[in-house]
């Protein structure tokens, strides 16, 4: 006899619930004999309890204000404790935290390094072994530190209520600080380095390096350059170079990254961070936590020639720039050391420092292909890009997108905030989970609401409020809806955005056709509206003849067998 998944589902759910009666009979009544047949050990019964927990969205962790739960990177362990991602460890305690291999988490704070292993009770901090109370955990292949553990090597205040679920974490502690100096090379996080040749494709060569970091040491790829020039949105002759933004609307477009072997796809990237020449720091934590960062820098020489220019000091493989000469070569900065002495340059130097870079001019250049460009070189650090969520490819089945060539231009009604609406329709029976869009600048939040059933313009005024935020860096973000919101194949649904960018005039990010580069931007492709107030639309094709950069995310809905 063959049963629908539904069915099943429902059966364990109902065996699960039996047993957490049981449970709570016990309590009630202590005179009740022990259940004689056969019991479910803690290693069994907690991971089950542990999931419908995590699946029904009971457990939080409460920082400050702030609430967190399980999309956002904590979950209730297998041993019924709270557990924490990588990810959300490095941002909340400042740190770099890694897997290397399948059981060891490596975390460096301060110049200090702790490692832990996958179900170990036991830690080294600082070259001594001590004994922890819970032990680290793999999910969905990404390991899981026990927030208790990592409260406690901070200095953090932490309670966890058993009853209702809730993790609190207190926020006067001493977060880690970055190191003197850093070298991705030296952590196993840097990747191979490329020789281009003479082919002006430096801006691909940095952002595939780049990318390659951000996915190490957990995994080791080797992705297409060539593919990212050949299939880019942009269609251009790869004679005419290019820059980080026609790479990362390749990426985001799921276009790529391609595998060098055989050209399959196997990860989507999902989110992106901007930074600029006055974000050092912002920078340094980028390369600490995500990988390497690509930048744009001055090179006043043709290709490998860098030798020759009075920039550029080869006994030190040093580089330094003054000038007003627009950036014209993509690097990626892998490390820095602030004391890098300004005597290592050619030119006088304000200060010491220097970003530690990985060219893409083969290993014969400078260090194995690596050199030092200074803090105060006039261009380093612009145009900088760190790819920061790079997912499977499963992750979602469906993009729905109209914006291929990405972030060209921007649309507003000269003042910080606007709304925007994307439509679509459905290409199956879906669940749309999340949506995309470009923060232009710092500190930039928003409201994300969902239509339905979009019929005009007018059904707009339907819409629910899915998600809200706000980010502290610039950059692409994918924001998960708190819930799923279901459409039907052929149906037609609205994704609608306010964002407010604090200084900005214009703060939504549009394709459009701008220059030779962008001559093939198709806007016959998308459906989109803006407005100033969020009840006046107007198209944004017809108004600035252009597609927004909003893209929406979906799960298709399986049948029951």
């Amino acid at each position: 006899m063959r049963y629908s998944r539904k069915y099943i589902v429902f059966s364990l759910a109902m065996i699960f619930v039996i047993i957490l009666k049981m449970n709570s009979w016990s309590d009630d009544y202590a005179d009740v004999e022990p259940f004689r047949g056969a019991q479910l050990e803690d290693e069994v019964f907690y991971p089950l309890k542990a999931k419908s927990i995590n699946d029904s969205g009971l457990f939080t962790v409460n920082v400050g204000e702030q609430v967190y739960g399980i999309s956002d990177g904590v979950m209730m362990g297998d041993s019924m404790e709270p557990m924490a991602s990588l990810r959300f460890v490095e941002e909340q305690f400042g740190c770099s935290a890694h897997m290397y291999g399948e059981a060891l988490i490596k975390v460096l704070y301060s110049g200090n390094t702790a490692l832990f292993s996958v179900d170990t009770y036991e830690a080294t901090i600082d070259g001594e072994l001590k004994p922890i109370d819970i032990a680290p955990e793999i999910h969905d292949g990404q390991g899981y530190l026990p927030l208790k553990v990592v409260c406690d090597l901070f200095g953090c205040d932490y309670s966890f209520d058993e009853v209702n679920y809730i993790a609190t974490m207190g926020t006067d502690f001493s977060k880690g600080e970055l190191p003197t100096s850093f070298d991705l090379r030296k952590e196993g996080r840097a990747s191979s380095v490329r020789d281009q040749g003479d082919t002006s494709t430096c801006w691909a060569q940095a952002a595939i390096g780049a990318l390659e970091s951000s996915l190490m040491p957990e995994s080791e790829n080797l992705f297409s350059v060539n593919k990212m020039i050949k299939d880019n949105n942009y269609r251009i002759d790869s004679s005419l170079g290019g820059d980080y933004t026609m790479a990362v609307a390749y990426l985001l477009s799921w276009k790529g990254p391609a595998n060098e072997e055989n050209d399959d796809v196997n990860y989507h990237v999902q989110e992106v961070h901007y930074y600029t020449q006055d974000d050092i720091d912002d920078i340094k934590w980028a390369v600490y936590k995500y990988g390497g960062v690509s930048t744009s820098i001055y090179a006043s020489m043709a290709q490998n020639n860098i030798a020759k220019s009075d920039y550029y000091k080869r006994s030190t493989n040093s580089y330094y720039y003054n000038g007003n000469d627009k950036p014209n070569h993509d690097v990626v900065i892998i490390g820095w050391d602030d004391n890098y002495s300004r005597s290592n340059f050619n030119e006088n130097v304000p200060g010491d420092g220097a970003f530690i870079c990985q060219n893409s001019w083969g290993e014969s250049f400078g260090e194995n292909g690596v050199f030092y460009v200074s803090y105060y070189d006039t261009n380093v650090g612009n145009q900088a890009v760190a790819y920061v969520g790079v997912e499977s490819k499963d992750n979602y089945d469906t993009i729905y997108q109209s914006d291929l060539c990405g972030w060209v231009g921007q649309v507003g009604y000269n003042k910080d905030y606007i709304s925007a609406a994307n439509i679509y329709t459905a290409d199956d029976d879906e669940n749309i989970t999340s949506a995309g869009f470009y923060a232009l600048d710092k500190n930039t939040s928003y409201t994300m609401y969902f239509v339905p059933e979009y019929n005009g313009v007018s059904s707009l005024a339907n819409r629910v409020q899915v998600a809200s935020g706000q980010f502290e860096d610039a950059g692409y973000y994918t924001v998960p809806f708190d819930s799923p919101k279901t459409v039907k194949k052929g149906g037609r649904f609205a994704i609608v955005l306010v964002l407010t960018t604090p200084g900005a005039t214009h703060p939504m990010a549009i394709e459009y056709v701008g220059n030779e580069f962008t001559k093939n931007v198709d806007i016959t492709d998308g459906t989109g509206y803006i407005s100033s107030n969020g009840l006046d639309w107007e198209s944004v094709e017809d108004t600035a003849k252009g597609n927004l950069c909003l893209k929406a995310y979906g799960k298709k809905i399986e049948e029951s067998k």
